[in-house]
């Protein structure tokens, strides 16, 4: 059971992400569709980038302000695409 009340995304509602947690200004170097929201973070499906266990990055999950978020865990799909969870940071 999840943790977290999770809840469908508005129909193709994207999430840009800047994989460079410290950079400035906002540059996304990648883009997934949202697969379920809750208020603690979000699942995506991309496709496939370098990503590290706890990676920071930084995200603007549809009309969304961007945040800063960790990654939770990722698995790859199938080649080429990945499913990752993000935490969103306080």
């Amino acid at each position: 059971m999840p943790r977290s009340v999770r809840f469908q995304p508005d129909p193709l509602d994207s999430v840009l992400i800047d994989l460079n947690f410290d950079a400035s200004p906002f540059t996304p170097t990648a883009v997934g569709l949202i697969l379920n929201e809750s208020y603690t973070g979000c699942a995506i499906v991309l496709k496939t980038v370098d990503l590290k266990a706890n990676q920071l990055l930084r995200v603007q999950v549809g009309r969304l302000g961007i945040m800063g978020a960790k990654l939770i865990w990722a698995k790859d799909v199938e080649e080429g695409l990945m499913k990752i969870g993000i935490q969103f940071l306080a």
